[in-house]
């Protein structure tokens, strides 16, 4: 799976949007939702954060894989996204860089915010949850077959593990 970390707090991710934004939320549902930072449950509650500061969320759109352009750009078409897309002024994808490539391409009118890092691959296990095996040479650590947590990871990055929806908490 691909390994992603969030690159700001919640405080830092509200400074850049405007209560006058009609934003999108954007989640994958598959490696990020494993990093604890999207997926169907993750997305809710950082919209709900949002929505409770103020902020005018529209639409929380889930997709299986953003890494898969069709996928998303089929959400321009489609009966039920479509107008929302259309009106939103800013997404915030929770998914890798790879989605986040995807959703700047697709829907290049509106703010996309580069909310994730994306670090390297990895596995997740029910015993050690999601952990990084074989980073990105730019992150400076090497092939580890028992893994990096994600918390050191984010560490030593500068970065933060975790979903939004707890503020501002470090790893």
């Amino acid at each position: 799976m691909i390994i992603s970390l969030r690159r700001f707090s919640y405080d830092d991710l509200v400074g850049q949007l405007s209560k006058d934004d009609k934003i999108i939320i954007f989640t994958c549902n598959v490696c990020i939702k494993f990093c604890d930072i999207g997926g169907r449950t993750r997305a809710h509650q950082l919209a709900e954060k949002l929505r409770s500061d103020g902020y005018n969320v529209i639409r929380e759109e889930n997709i299986g894989a953003a890494c898969i352009l069709d996928l998303v750009e089929k959400r321009k078409t489609d009966a039920a996204t479509a107008k929302a897309f259309e009106e939103a002024t800013v997404i915030l994808p929770l998914t890798c860089e790879d989605g986040f490539d995807n959703i700047s391409y697709a829907f290049p009118n509106a703010k996309v915010i580069s909310v994730t890092k994306t670090v390297g691959i990895g596995v997740f296990s029910t015993d050690k949850g999601m952990t990084l095996t074989v980073p990105f040479e730019t992150t400076g650590l090497g092939i580890n077959i028992d893994g990096y947590p994600l918390s050191e990871v984010a560490e030593k990055l500068g970065c933060y593990a975790g979903p939004y929806f707890d503020g501002n908490a470090k790893p």
